[in-house]
């Protein structure tokens, strides 16, 4: 009997232990957060990062019980805040906010020392459309107006992007090739340095994103010539496409949440559930329409597929145009 009980309470504590720790892996109780959590944003303010983290931050707050502390760190096409994020402790408490497609491309491009499988993946936010645009006053009212000074003077035409390379200078260099012209494009630390310089006349366009300068232009002070998208956008519906302008290219910025590889997945759990539930209220909704916000949910696994799908295609694009003068990526410091 006493054999017989001894294995009975063996197999008990086996089976209880076994549960526990299957409990722990898949449905255990994080006390996150606990503390402010560090958001790092590798572009300059005024960009669509700072959109994004603007939009969503007073919502996320009051969602998680906690505070978020954007910390800039522009340059080198995010790679000074991803190289951040990547020695960073995997606790939660630091994120970065992701933009493509300097996050899939940068560790070839840049021979940065993280590459893709260095972060873990949480939320997209927004997929916001690629525009091209001028100041209210300038001379060019149309995208062939632009086209025909280009011909004329050949690299005269001067337009602002993000950073070199990224989704506007892609773009651009994908619109020289359809067009057969020569631009002058003029790498910026970020959306809002370009569509600054072309308000203020430093340059002639910008080519950004929509929920980015859609401000400035409802205020009448950035004016729309082409959209880079399949279709036209129902929040600008007078702004023809690239396509109906018979170059066959599209192009945009995706934004989210990224942390660094080994957070645990309840935390990722945690945060990437209170996006989601802030993204799903009726009042995120309402200001989204109203702000021309493209919201666009992506959840842990999906983002990730999502990374490694831009990874491929970019890759291409960067093997054909990396050589070109203006595309030298300067390493960060």
């Amino acid at each position: 009997m006493l054999r017989r009980s001894g294995y009975a309470v063996v197999v008990f504590l086996a089976v209880a232990l076994a549960t526990n720790v299957f409990a722990q892996g898949t449905s255990a109780k994080v006390d996150y957060p606990k503390k402010p959590i560090n958001t790092l944003i590798g572009f300059s303010p005024g960009g669509g990062s700072d959109v994004m983290i603007s939009m969503v931050r007073p919502h996320l707050e009051k969602a998680l019980k906690t505070t978020f502390v954007p910390i800039y760190k522009p340059g080198s096409g995010s790679d000074i805040a991803l190289m951040e994020l990547a020695t960073s402790k995997p606790d939660g408490y630091t994120v970065v906010i992701s933009c493509t497609p300097q996050v899939p491309i940068n560790a070839y491009v840049r021979e940065t020392s993280y590459k893709i499988s260095d972060f873990a993946f949480v939320a997209n936010v927004v997929t916001d459309p690629g525009i091209f645009l001028v100041r209210a006053e300038s001379p060019y009212k149309t995208m062939a107006d632009v086209i025909k000074a280009a011909k004329e003077k050949p690299g005269t035409i001067s337009v602002g992007v993000s950073s070199a390379p990224g989704d506007d200078w892609f773009a651009m260099r994908m619109f020289e090739e359809a067009a057969q012209i020569k631009l002058n494009i003029v790498p910026f630390s970020g959306d809002g340095p370009s569509w600054q310089a072309a308000l203020a006349g430093h340059v002639d366009a910008t080519s950004n994103n929509l929920g980015t300068v859609y401000p400035q232009m409802r205020a009448g002070q950035l004016r729309a010539l082409a959209i880079m998208t399949d279709k036209r956008s129902p929040i600008v519906p007078d702004v023809r496409t690239f396509k109906e302008l018979g170059y066959n290219f599209t192009s945009g910025s995706s934004r989210g949440f990224t942390m660094p590889k080994n957070t645990p997945k309840a935390i990722i759990d945690i945060f990437a559930g209170a996006v989601k539930q802030v993204m799903n209220t009726e009042e995120f909704k309402a200001n989204a329409i109203k702000t021309a916000y493209p919201s666009d949910y992506q959840g842990p696994e999906e983002y990730t597929a999502y990374m490694k799908t831009l990874d491929t295609i970019f890759r291409p694009l960067w093997d054909k145009y990396g050589k070109l003068p203006d595309a030298a990526a300067p390493k960060a410091k």
